[in-house]
């Protein structure tokens, strides 16, 4: 007789399974920063404590991918607010171009979508070293009127211990970024 042991998975290694991204089975420590809000006030890693945080980085100037992603997230969060009232959960968008993107210029642009949500700039070693702890690749593409960027167009779910839990697709349905929102907020 031969006795097969098998081992099962580890009850707090399980992961949610997302429709628009991938959850980590071990949450990811986020780096202190200091960044500024476009109220001008200094936003820290100890701001996403406490509550869910979808963070998004781009620049106000993005033809596309920037202001539909903002858009959809402004959505959701209103509609996960009036469905999960006890669940906080909070938008925040880091600028790839502090050159521009002012406080000021933030403030215009967040209130444009949601004036609840967060912009956030400052120095571009700050926002170097976060984006790098959260594999975010950037590149500004010289132009002859200007310049864009290439860049990662994730959607970062921060988890109430200021920790990276999962990474969403921007070009998943509205519907789909509320279902994989609510799994991870409800777990």
């Amino acid at each position: 007789m031969v006795l097969i042991i098998q081992k099962g998975p580890i009850l707090n290694e399980k992961q949610p399974i997302l429709q628009s991204g991938k959850a980590l089975k071990q949450p990811l420590e986020i780096i202190d920063f200091e960044l500024k809000d476009q109220k001008n006030q200094v936003f820290t890693k100890n701001d996403f404590k406490n509550q869910f945080t979808l963070l998004f980085f781009g620049y106000t100037n993005c033809p596309d991918v920037c202001p539909s992603t903002i858009y959809k997230l402004s959505q959701m969060k209103k509609k996960i607010s009036q469905d999960i009232p006890e669940a906080t959960l909070e938008i925040v968008f880091i600028t790839l171009d502090p050159e521009r993107d002012t406080t000021d210029r933030l403030d215009e642009y967040m209130n444009f979508f949601d004036s609840t949500m967060i912009g956030l700039t400052g120095e571009i070693s700050e926002i170097v070293k976060l984006s790098a702890n959260l594999s975010v690749f950037f590149q500004r593409i010289n132009k002859e009127d200007g310049y864009d960027f290439n860049h990662t167009a994730s959607i970062f779910v921060i988890n109430t211990e200021a920790q990276l839990g999962a990474s969403l697709s921007p070009i998943s349905s509205l519907e789909m970024l509320e279902e994989d929102i609510r799994t991870l907020v409800s777990k």
